[in-house]
């Protein structure tokens, strides 16, 4: 099995996709790509709308290989090198030049990982709470805790001749174990949706909360687990398996190659696999000067969104904690293998070479092994990663943040995992250009890194291992990433004049105005624009078209008679206390309502003796004759006892006849009785039985006066019985 450890790294940076970017996550304009390092950050976000069109990151990190070429990466991928080193291929000859292993004992690892946004977005709902949707193309790989021994017999050939083969003699009779060792592959396709939120938005304290859901579709997976896994070189050509309890997964390659696939074997019913997976986070901002991002504008109080208001915040987050479930019988198995076989020769694995599918590599391992159990499912865990972070502002535009990212998950096992970071990234930052340098650790703490991020209006880029990308001398990993958005950004309100209405609602933008009258002049600020005032030097209201109203009757100038005295618009504005349309100063029945031809006082008819007993009053009738035909009909009554009957008026309702009654009574110390009789639509009411004439007109009197009429006509009901 002929493999150039330059042709594996190459396979592994092409199947791998990742999401380390320390540079960037911190920036407050970062958009989509800050929250997925922490989903809190969409609340208070400094975007209405913001679209990370795409996006890649690409990273590879490992202490078994070190590049040393004369140039730089950068210089090799522009096609800039000398043409000594320009001759070179990329097969042995060029890793014997160029690439030197890192020798040392230790067991070695690899990380290789990237990421790729399409048109993910997120939006603002409102002032206290925001929402994303992406779409996320992500591949990990790693090696961890590999023997370096293990990796030298594994990846060269024992019939090699010179340097390799004296590699290969010095293993011999050395027994190399793998119980710690773990190597996982894994390519999935994510969805995701994020919501985040503010729990409390008070005097300095600020806080908010983000949660996510992601879907998982599955496109690659593989691992290797040892649980006991011990072998040795007995010979140059034999290898000695003494325990082999381990795990084996993956999805055929040639499945996934086959040209005859179709979009729905990856995203139909006859998918590789699916999982879901949670995201948290929360923030807290300590904002000493809160008041100071609060204005008025538009007759309410507005926060600018378009500033960053803490001057310190910390953060923690839980990302990308799920899971892949492959199921796919075709392309997915997984063998455990249980018990060692007899000594096994070296040049039997090169039959690898020629494999085609799974069924090839079953066949291998029911030849070496024994006891080997298959399944055509098996499920990997996505790296779940412990973030936090804290971000100082020391003046202006300038801060300096921190951030620690730990793994959750296993070195060994069914999971991919990313590697520990610790890094400290000063940066300036506006809203067109953000400018980061992060200093990182990682791995145990042991390889330093410089990098460097811009943010230039919507384009993107940097690196988390500057040095590795632009030196050629010593690299042993590397790290890129770059892409462009599209922001709709926050802006403070604009107000042009100063009026305090905002330049989009004030339809005077270029005079200052009233925020009461959308920003036009009101000179004499009654909150009627000038335009629209009729009387634009003094103070009204806008239902009289901003002139005076004092007796506030709706009528003004021209049309009010009596400027001072509540009136009606029939009495052009004077007092009408009877409601009969003759305004009180030509009224000489002011407290009686009557016509026009009689100065607004009734008709007074005294009818025939014998139509009624003695002295009979009758008021409200239209003529004599009509009155007459009316009080006929009391002729029949019994007059026993009194003689003398006021009779008052005739009512269109009884119950105006019963409540007149009920006011009389309770003001008359005098026995009296209603009765009524119904003609001609009308009601007439009789009030008592005065037992002589002085005390019938006494009755009528107190009729007369003015305070009792005060009150009926205060009677709501009255008022009613009127119109």
């Amino acid at each position: 099995m002929r493999l150039s450890l330059l042709g594996i790294l190459a396979f592994l940076t092409f199947v791998t996709f990742a999401q380390r970017q320390n540079g960037m996550v911190a920036d407050n304009y970062a958009g989509y790509t800050a929250s997925q390092f922490n989903p809190a950050n969409l609340a208070d976000s400094r975007f209405k709308f913001n679209m990370n069109v795409i996006g890649f990151n690409a990273h590879l990190q490992n202490n078994f290989i070190q590049l040393e070429t004369p140039h730089s990466i950068y210089k090799f991928i522009n096609w800039k090198w000398d043409s000594t080193f320009g001759t070179q291929n990329f097969d042995y000859p060029f890793v014997e030049d160029y690439t030197k292993e890192r020798l040392n004992g230790k067991d070695k690892y690899v990380y290789l990982n990237t990421s790729v946004n399409v048109f993910s977005m997120q939006f603002c709902l409102t002032d206290k709470s925001g929402f994303s949707f992406g779409v996320t193309t992500k591949a990990y790989a790693k090696v961890s805790n590999l023997p370096e021994a293990a990796i030298k017999t594994f990846l060269q050939d024992l019939d090699s001749v010179g340097y390799v083969k004296e590699n290969q003699e010095r293993l011999l009779g050395q027994t190399i174990n793998l119980s710690k060792a773990g190597a996982a592959t894994l390519a999935y396709q994510q969805y995701s949706l994020k919501y985040a939120f503010v729990v409390k938005d008070k005097r300095k304290e600020f806080i908010k909360v983000g949660l996510g859901l992601d879907y998982n579709l599955g496109l690659y997976g593989a691992y290797f687990k040892s649980n006991d896994v011990e072998f040795q070189l007995s010979g140059i050509d034999t290898l000695k398996v003494n325990s082999a309890d381990m795990e084996i997964a993956y999805v055929d390659p040639a499945y996934l190659a086959d040209p005859a696939r179709r979009l729905n074997d990856y995203f139909g019913k006859s998918r590789l696999g699916r999982g879901l997976g949670i995201n948290v986070g929360i923030v807290y901002e300590h904002r000493p000067n809160s008041k100071a991002y609060k204005y008025k504008m538009d007759r309410r109080t507005h926060v600018d969104r378009s500033q960053n208001k803490y001057d310190w915040k910390i953060a923690a987050s839980i990302v990308d904690l799920g899971f892949v479930n492959f199921k796919n019988p075709k392309a997915v198995r997984k063998l455990t293998i249980g018990s060692p076989a007899s000594g096994t020769n070296w040049n039997d694995f090169d039959v690898a070479d020629s494999w085609n599918g799974v069924e090839d590599f079953d066949s291998f391992a029911n030849k070496f092994f024994s006891n080997v159990q298959q399944d055509s499912s098996f499920k990997m865990f996505t790296p779940a990663t412990l973030n936090l972070s804290g971000d100082y502002k020391f003046r202006d535009n300038w801060y300096i943040s921190a951030s620690y990212s730990q793994s959750l998950t296993s070195s060994k096992g069914n999971n991919v995992k990313m590697p520990n970071v610790l890094s400290i990234s000063p940066r300036y930052e506006s809203r067109w250009l953000t400018i980061a340098l992060p200093l990182s650790v990682s791995r145990y703490y042991n390889v330093v890194n410089l990098g460097a991020y811009v943010r230039g209006g919507i384009f993107y880029i940097g690196s988390d291992n500057l040095g590795g990308f632009l030196t050629g001398k010593k690299t042993n990993g590397a790290n890129i990433y770059a892409g462009f958005n599209w922001p709709i950004h926050y802006n403070r309100l604009q107000d042009s004049d100063g009026d305090g209405v905002s330049d989009d609602k004030d339809k005077c933008p270029d005079m200052e105005g009233s925020r009461y009258t959308n920003g036009c002049p009101d000179s004499d600020g009654d909150k009627v624009a000038d335009t629209d005032d009729k009387c634009p030097n003094d103070p009204g209201k806008k239902r009289t078209f901003g002139c005076p109203d004092p007796d506030e009757d709706g009528l003004v100038g021209k049309d009010d008679k009596c400027p001072d005295l509540y009136g009606d618009k029939s009495t052009q504005g004077c007092p009408d206390s009877d409601g009969d349309g003759i305004h009180d100063g030509d009224d000489k029945c002011p407290n009686i309502a009557g016509e026009l031809k009689y100065n607004g006082c009734i008709e007074l008819i005294i009818p025939k003796k014998d139509a009624v007993p003695k002295d009979t009053i009758v008021l409200n009738q239209k003529s004599t004759k009509k009155a007459d035909e009316e009080a006929s009909k009391f002729d029949n009554w019994d007059f026993t006892t009194y003689e003398y009957w006021p009779v008052l008026g005739a009512y269109n309702d009884l119950r105006w006849a019963e409540e007149l009654q009920s006011r009389l009574n309770s003001k008359l110390d005098i026995n009296t009785t209603v009765k009524t009789i119904e003609g001609l639509s009308k009601y007439y009411v009789t009030l008592g039985r005065a037992s002589s004439m002085e005390e019938a007109e006494k009755i009528q009197n107190i009729l007369d006066t003015p305070r009792i009429n005060k009150e009926l006509n205060g009677s709501l009901w009255w008022k009613k019985v009127k119109k």
